[in-house]
């Protein structure tokens, strides 16, 4: 049975003036700033959903953030 589980891969996300640019492995897609958030929307509600059927109830946190200057 083949896993269609992603790999791991290098992903990033940047902004390109009003676009984001999504890359994943050697992928790139771009797109508008509404779509962007339409999909962060998508990939938060069935992230919760996929947590709860695996039967974490915790409520952790977490967030992303530069930390540039924090090790000087």
């Amino acid at each position: 049975m083949t896993s269609s589980l992603l790999s791991k891969q290098r992903i990033a996300v940047e902004i390109e003036g009003e676009l984001v640019k999504l890359s994943i492995g050697n992928t790139d897609i771009k797109m508008p700033y509404e779509t962007a958030l339409q999909l962060s929307q998508w990939l938060r509600v069935r992230g919760k959903e996929a947590k709860r059927l695996a039967g974490d109830t915790s409520r952790h946190w977490s967030a992303v953030a530069i930390l540039e200057g924090l090790a000087q």
